[in-house]
């Protein structure tokens, strides 16, 4: 089957049609939608969300080449970048600031550390002026402002929510029949797999297959409120820095960049607790001066622990991937090549993952529990499939598409319910379209593409007049 020719090709086509000549094709091409956290701004640089090739405000052609590492300690953001300008290859550091005026607010003209900056990034700059980058020697530093429609395609997402009642389009779906129905869904499912496989990838080529898969494993295992702090801890700790260290240093050092360790009382702690905290600032401690700037308030991780459930704490989260690590080369291997994959095999060592200590602790101030808990349920090695191993595999090998497709749907969640109300009601449709994972994937598809970009109520949005193209 020709790609042009896939289900996921044909919702993409239906999708675009749906729109033309209506309203604009959703995005944000007219500027940013709100405010963005600067250390959100690094992390999507540094996953390479933003692309690698660039246009300087002066014309200039940008590739870059190696995005570096990130740096912990004082001076521009990001150390041991290689980019080719104007075809000549540059080495040295890269800064990122929301506004191209920071780089005089915060002194760095005036700073010897950003002598060899190469490159100078930003969002926001003056309208009526144009704001200069230059070093303490007078070197102009090439600039490049990012945008949002750099982003890698469906990064952003609304966080509102349409109405839950009823739409319009559940009239011409239930007059659809079953097997359109199923059609219309498998597509957009196929569509947004799509979509994560050509972010993933794009990570990879960025990042390597290796740091690219443990960055996305350990955004996974943030579930849906702390995937970025996860995102940045695996950017800021790459794999290959913490599996040269012995566990008890690897701990010590998710543990301790992450801000769960100096903020754990030692004196209160329970007995079992002190011992294992004991053992992470045996090391830790060593390791502490390197990491000086990542202490400071404003490049803290943003974790919400707020109204988390005990086994989805970020800590006992953390615990699970200090899990994964010791296990890394089982849990990597089947995933080197799309051709080394074996299903069954991978999701047994996922489920076998254990921990002395987080085997029976939800936190580190929390009571031992009185019986072992899996460090990775059945429902998040699920989920894991649908959003890591999948995309990643989907590129390489169309055809585990069919695994996929008999993926189980082991949880719900507020999105996948409205989905459901807007475009089935009560009908008997509305259970059945939620049986498998690729089910509740098609609907999330559906409901961003046309309910949460209709802003009319239902009343003008255009999908149901158009689902008669479908058939």
């Amino acid at each position: 089957m020709s790609p042009s020719s896939t289900p996921a090709a044909r919702y993409e086509r239906f999708r675009s049609e749906v729109f033309t000549g209506l309203v604009q094709e959703p995005g944000l091409l007219g500027g940013w939608s709100e405010p963005m956290p600067e250390l959100q701004l690094q992390s999507l640089w540094f996953a390479g969300e933003f692309g690698m090739e660039f246009t300087t405000v002066d014309g200039e052609r940008v590739l870059v080449r190696d995005f570096g590492v990130w740096n912990s300690g004082p001076g521009p953001d990001f150390l041991n970048c290689a980019a080719l300008i104007n075809g000549t290859v540059v080495q040295g550091p890269i800064e990122l600031d929301p506004d191209v005026r920071d780089w005089e607010r915060h002194g760095h003209g005036a700073n010897s550390d950003y002598g060899n900056v190469i490159l100078h990034l930003y969002i926001h700059g003056p309208a009526e002026s144009r704001a200069y980058t230059r070093t303490l020697e007078h070197r102009e530093v090439p600039q490049v402002q990012l945008r949002p429609e750099m982003l890698a395609d469906g990064f952003i997402k609304r966080e509102r929510m349409a109405e839950a009642r009823l739409g319009r389009c559940a009239t011409p779906l239930a007059s659809m029949g079953e097997a359109a129905v199923q059609s219309l869904i498998e597509a957009s499912a196929q569509y947004r797999l799509q979509r994560k496989s050509k972010r993933l990838h794009q990570c990879v080529q960025v990042q390597g297959r290796e740091q690219a898969v443990y960055q996305v494993l350990a955004q996974a295992l943030g579930y849906r409120s702390n995937q970025r702090p996860f995102t940045v801890l695996a950017q800021r700790l790459p794999v290959r820095r913490l599996l040269a260290e012995e566990p008890p240093a690897r701990e010590a050092l998710l543990f301790g960049v992450s801000g769960f360790l100096d903020n754990t009382p030692y004196d209160t702690a329970q007995a079992g607790t002190k011992e294992y905290l004991r053992q992470l600032w045996e090391y830790w401690w060593k390791q502490r001066s390197e990491f000086v700037r990542w202490q400071e308030p404003a490049q803290g991780l943003p974790w919400k622990i707020a109204g988390a459930r005990p086994g989805n704490h970020p800590e006992r989260r953390l615990g699970a991937l200090a899990g994964l690590l010791q296990n890394w080369s089982k849990i990597f291997k089947p995933l080197k090549h799309a051709d080394a994959w074996d299903r069954q095999r991978w999701c047994e060592v996922m489920a076998s993952l254990h921990h002395e200590y987080w085997d029976k602790h939800y936190t580190l101030s929390a009571a031992p529990s009185n019986k072992p808990v899996s460090m990775i349920g059945e429902s998040r090695v699920n989920e894991i499939l649908a959003n890591v191993v999948y995309p990643l595999l989907f590129q390489e090998r169309p055809a585990v598409w069919q695994e996929y497709r008999e993926l189980p749907a082991l949880l719900d969640n507020q999105k996948v319910r409205r989905a459901a109300l807007r475009l089935f009601g009560e009908s008997p449709l509305a259970r059945v379209f939620q049986r498998k994972l690729h089910h509740q994937q098609g609907l999330l598809q559906i409901y961003e593409d046309f309910c949460l970009e209709d802003d009319s109520a239902c009343l003008e949005c255009p999908f149901p007049e158009r689902l008669a193209q479908w058939q």
